[in-house]
């Protein structure tokens, strides 16, 4: 993926992340010029989560022993749309089967 794809699929997210201020449950758009379907936006969105998380909890633990709970608990008030779209789109059977985590 070079960088012209690479901000593509940036501003798709943030498009889609704007939509769902309203509704998170909402059905979510997929353009298929970015991502070949839903799963593929999903697998998106929560890299982005994971890629934000993974940031905390390191800069957490240059401090000491990391309380993960509190770290994730702290993303979550910063990003609640991108928490709650996965949480509306993704049962936690959802998330087991693709390989993610909620």
């Amino acid at each position: 993926m070079g960088w012209a794809d690479h901000y593509r699929r940036r501003d798709a997210l943030d498009a889609v992340l704007r939509d769902a201020r309203r509704d998170p449950s909402a059905p979510l758009i997929v353009d298929p010029d970015v991502f070949s379907s839903l799963h593929e936006l999903l697998l998106a969105l929560d890299h982005r989560w994971q890629n934000k998380l993974t940031a905390r909890m390191e800069a957490a633990a240059l401090d000491g022993p990391v309380d993960e709970h509190r770290v994730t608990a702290e993303l979550a008030a910063d990003e609640p749309v991108l928490r709650a779209v996965l949480d509306a789109h993704l049962s936690l059977g959802s998330y087991r089967a693709v390989g993610m985590t909620p």
